[in-house]
């Protein structure tokens, strides 16, 4: 049964079935015991249906599922205003970047951006700062929003994360960072979100990952990502991306070249 149920279309199931018995013909126990299973599962039916209508769920998706709320939810919750958000089909990984931006209605494949989490490997609370719990400048989960055709470059994130601490004398170094592709158990635990889904927005744990963007997205003003199913995609201005996550921008990532195509939706 669905959680969500408003109490109010409830009142209005019930008054409806009550509606259909008369005085002269009292409910048998049984009969309303069925007359109430029978309302629940036509406000359940109709709730399902509003919610895919508002969703605009296409035919192959059944069911909004808790996923997909808590992106949307996140994103109404911020008043993004540029945000959009548009549903793939089932083979929309099969294509080409190029079919895919076509079918996004953007003019290059370089609006086209995934979210990738990443571990320090080597993270350590003794490294924060001292006094502090969750130390940004010494992250042990990033998520960075990356190029389609660009890779992560570990030695600019790691550049641009020691760089953070103002005082050269008190940052990191180097050898405190090794960066790797989070597992699925810590994906699934930190974002909610199953592989090819993951957005930052509505995720399980968010104070638990540093975002960053990488700043080559900035200049196209625009970019798509996952949208919280694996058939929907989100695209907003990367000014109000910044705005209400608190992304860092930075210099992380280089352009993809041809022997990197295995990996290209990792």
């Amino acid at each position: 049964a669905l959680s969500y149920a408003n109490p109010t279309l409830l009142t209005m199931m019930s008054s409806l079935a009550q509606s259909n018995t008369t005085a002269n013909d009292e409910p048998t126990k049984q009969q309303e015991d069925s007359s109430i299973g029978t309302t629940d599962n036509n406000l359940e039916s109709r709730l399902i249906a509003l919610e895919r209508k508002r969703f605009q769920c296409p035919d192959t998706i059944d069911i909004v599922n808790e996923s997909m709320r808590r992106s949307r939810y996140d994103v109404e919750q911020k008043y993004i205003t540029s945000a959009r958000w548009k549903w793939v089909p089932p083979n929309y990984y099969s294509f080409s970047l190029q079919e895919r931006a076509k079918l996004l209605g953007v003019p290059s494949t370089y609006y086209l951006c995934k979210s990738l989490l990443l571990e320090n490997k080597k993270y350590t609370s003794d490294n924060n700062i001292k006094g502090m719990k969750n130390d940004s400048t010494n992250p042990r989960y990033v998520m960075v929003m990356l190029q389609y055709e660009a890779t992560l470059d570990n030695r600019k994130l790691i550049n641009a994360i020691r760089s953070k601490r103002s005082s050269v004398q008190d940052r990191l170094d180097v050898n405190a960072f090794d960066f790797r592709v989070a597992s699925n158990e810590d994906n699934d635990r930190l974002t909610g979100y199953a592989f090819n889904s993951v957005t930052p927005f509505g995720m399980l744990r968010p104070n638990d990952i540093q975002l960053i963007v990488a700043e080559a997205i900035v200049p196209l003003n625009y970019f798509w990502m996952g949208g919280g199913h694996v058939h929907l995609k989100l695209g907003m201005a990367v000014s109000d991306f910044v705005r209400t996550t608190q992304a860092w921008i930075a210099d992380v990532s280089s352009p993809r070249t041809t022997t990197d195509d295995d990996n290209i939706d990792l």
